[in-house]
């Protein structure tokens, strides 16, 4: 059978990263391990000096990754119009069997509408749900209602979470006729093939991490606020927050008005975006996420792939992937108090937590694992771009191509 010819939609990509980016880099890699043709459509980022099409190389599998980086503007609106002309003349000019789209924004309204015009099925992926997702914004973001309508015509919408799900249910409930079949499939990620091991002497200066942008539906400001309680009973604890977003300032303000000393080494660290969070989290004994808002954390996911014990708000994209005293420790949102309780009883408890952490790592490879994700699309797409394939294999119990 001939390799599925897949692209992947998203306006941004490696080395700009997000979760949203991070989770397709990882899924375009891990479809092409098992044998489809992909090709990755993305904005040239402008001031980064990115090559317009690069071929990735596969370590394994007979499929092929292409990145084609299209060009914009640093301009806004100008900028969009460029991406949006771009991506309907690269359908134009070359035959897909599936269009795969990241966000429910521009990328999703030129798709859909190729798709339409040139027969190919396209699958839409909303990245977050609440007051940050994507439904939120066609509510209030420029054509966004028109992106609303369109992306009614879409072939299927992949929900990585429950509460994406809701959300598409309650916009295009079934008593409104056709809509676009909802699936639900969740994140995935790499599994390192080392686990997370203790350090020694962790207990002199105990360090907690957290990796993902500094923006306000993150709730660091409860974790800055709960860390003078942490001091308190461990004066060496450090706090090290990998990534950037509009927040930094805000929350560099108040650590100093809490009397928090600032720097490497110091109470809390802000580390901006590294290269490889993984060897920093591979230091840090303890990793948070503080979130007001996830639909699925990558960053949660990342940490439980690599068995370090763990403290996460108590919101449902978080308890979709983590029990309570069984994967690691959830704490209230908005509730330093409660923050700082939970995160000295995981350190005072510490072989507990290790051993929760290792039992995340288990519940990973079993079903977040990029490689079971990878199939379980890759079903989806064969489903959608060949039925004819699907009815000879229901038929004759094989395929016959």
């Amino acid at each position: 059978m001939r390799p599925l010819r897949l692209a992947l939609l998203t306006r941004r990509y490696p080395p700009l990263i997000g979760g949203a980016e991070k989770v397709l880099s990882y899924l375009a890699g891990a479809l092409a391990v098992e044998g489809a043709e992909v090709t990755v459509l993305t904005s040239q980022a402008p001031g980064l000096d990115l090559p317009t099409r690069e071929e990735v190389a596969i370590d394994r599998g007979q499929g092929r990754l292409t990145i084609n980086r299209l060009s914009t503007s640093r301009l806004r609106f100008v900028g969009t119009y460029l991406y949006m002309r771009n991506l309907a003349r690269w359908f134009d000019r070359n035959p897909i069997d599936l269009a795969y789209v990241s966000m429910l924004k521009h990328d999703a309204y030129v798709a859909v509408g190729a798709g339409r015009r040139l027969g190919f099925p396209v699958v839409l992926r909303p990245e977050g749900a609440g007051a940050t997702g994507d439904l939120a914004w066609q509510s209030w973001g420029t054509f966004g209602l028109q992106i609303r309508r369109r992306c009614r015509e879409a072939t299927a919408i992949v929900a990585i979470s429950k509460a994406i799900e809701a959300e598409l249910a309650g916009v295009w409930p079934d008593g409104l006729g056709l809509r676009p079949s909802i699936v639900s499939i969740p994140n995935g990620v790499p599994v390192p093939l080392e686990s997370w091991q203790r350090r020694p002497d962790w207990r002199l200066s105990p360090r907690a991490a957290y990796v993902g942008r500094l923006a306000p539906e993150k709730g660091l400001d409860t974790l800055i606020d709960a860390w003078p309680t942490v001091r308190t009973a461990h004066p060496s604890a450090s706090l090290i927050l990998i990534g950037e977003g509009p927040e930094r300032p805000t929350l560099e303000r108040r650590a100093h008005d809490r009397n928090l000393s600032i720097g490497r080494g110091q109470a809390v660290e802000f580390a901006g975006v590294l290269a490889d969070p993984s060897a920093a989290l591979r230091e840090a004994d303890l990793f948070v996420l503080p979130s007001r808002e996830e639909g699925m954390s990558i960053a949660l996911l990342e940490a439980m792939a690599m068995g370090i014990p763990l403290v996460a708000s108590s919101i449902p994209g978080n308890r979709r992937i983590v029990a309570d005293f069984k994967h690691g420790r959830l704490a209230p949102p908005d509730d330093p108090g409660a923050l700082a309780r939970v995160i000295l009883e995981q350190w005072s408890n510490f072989d507990r937590a290790f051993h929760m952490g290792r039992a995340a790592r288990s519940r990973v490879e079993q079903e977040f694992s990029i490689r079971r994700v990878a199939r379980d699309h890759l079903r989806l797409f064969e489903r959608l771009a060949r039925p004819q394939n699907i009815g000879q294999q229901t038929t004759n119990g094989e395929s016959r191509c």
